[in-house]
C-alpha cells in the first residue's frame, strides 16, 4: 500500500488517505457492534492493523507533500479509544504563488520627532595673529638711486613680521594681507614710492607738494606664500619723503589659506 500511494498524483493519495480512514471507522464500528467476546477476540488484530494503517499513511503523506501540512483529521469511537484513535493529515497548503504587481506609492508619513542635539563641534583652528605699523621719524632724501626705505619707528609688530633693520615685511604663514601706505612731501617737493614684492612691481605712491603740502596713500591686497616679502622703493625721480611719522607703511593678515 505505500509503493501504491507514493506513485499517485497529490489528488488521488488525498482520497486514498479519505477513504482509509472511512474504512477504519467501518471496521471499528462492526466491532463495536459484535459480541463482547467477538470484540475482546478482535481487539489484538484491529489494534494491530489501525496502527500499520495509520503509520502507513502517515508516511505516505509526508513523503508526497514534504511534511508540509496544516489540518488534522482524527476519527475516536467509544469503549475502546486505543483502537479507535487513528490521526490522519491532509495537506492544504499549496505552493507558493508567483509575486504581485507592487502597489502603488502611499502618502507621505508625518514628520518624526526631533532628534537629540549632537555633541558640540570642535573649535575652529586658531589663526596666526599678524599685523604691523611703522613710520619714517626724520626727512629721506633725495637719492641717486632708487633706494628701499626703512621705516625706523615701529609701533605694533605682532607677527614679528616687520624687520626694522631692512624695512622688508615677511609673511611669517600663507595668507591673504592687506598694506597701507602713505606718502608725504613738503616745501614743493615731490615723493614717488613703489610698493614690491619679492623684487617685483605692485603699485606706486606719488605725491607732490605744490604749493606746500601733500600726502598720498595706497592700498594693496596680496595673497603671500610663507616667507614672501613685500617693501618699499623711493624712486630717484621723485625721491624726498616728509618724515616725521607723515609717511608711514603698515600691513596685517586678512585670513590664512
Amino acid at each position: 500500500m505505500m509503493m501504491m500511494m507514493m506513485m499517485m498524483d497529490r489528488p488521488t493519495v488525498v482520497v486514498v488517505v479519505v477513504v482509509a480512514v472511512l474504512l477504519a471507522v467501518a471496521s471499528v464500528s462492526s466491532s463495536q457492534s459484535s459480541s463482547p467476546m467477538n470484540r475482546e477476540k478482535n481487539k489484538g488484530r484491529h489494534g494491530q492493523r489501525g496502527a500499520r494503517d495509520r503509520d502507513q499513511a502517515a508516511a505516505a503523506v509526508a513523503a508526497a507533500y514534504d511534511g508540509v501540512c496544516d489540518l488534522e483529521i482524527s476519527c475516536r469511537g467509544g469503549g475502546d479509544e486505543a483502537n479507535l484513535s487513528m490521526p490522519v493529515r491532509l495537506p492544504i497548503k499549496g505552493p507558493r504563488g508567483p509575486q504581485g504587481r507592487p502597489g502603488e506609492k502611499g502618502d507621505r508619513g508625518h514628520d518624526g520627532l526631533p532628534g537629540f542635539h549632537g555633541a558640540p563641534g570642535l573649535p575652529a583652528p586658531s589663526q596666526k595673529k599678524v599685523a604691523f605699523f611703522a613710520g619714517l621719524t626724520q626727512n629721506f632724501g633725495p637719492v641717486q638711486e632708487h633706494t628701499d626705505i626703512v621705516l625706523d619707528r615701529v609701533i605694533t609688530n605682532i607677527g614679528s613680521g616687520y624687520s626694522p633693520s631692512t624695512g622688508r615685511f615677511t609673511a611669517p604663514v600663507n595668507g591673504v594681507y592687506q598694506f597701507n601706505v602713505i606718502v608725504s612731501a613738503q616745501g614743493r617737493q615731490k615723493a614717488a614710492v613703489m610698493i614690491l614684492k619679492n623684487g617685483e612691481m605692485v603699485a606706486t605712491v606719488w605725491a607732490e607738494s605744490i604749493p606746500y603740502w601733500a600726502t598720498s596713500s595706497n592700498i594693496a591686497v596680496l595673497s603671500l606664500d610663507r616667507g614672501d616679502q613685500v617693501w618699499l622703493l623711493l624712486l630717484t625721480r621723485a625721491s624726498y619723503l616728509h618724515g616725521f611719522m607723515y609717511t608711514t607703511f603698515s600691513g596685517f593678515i586678512i585670513f590664512e589659506h
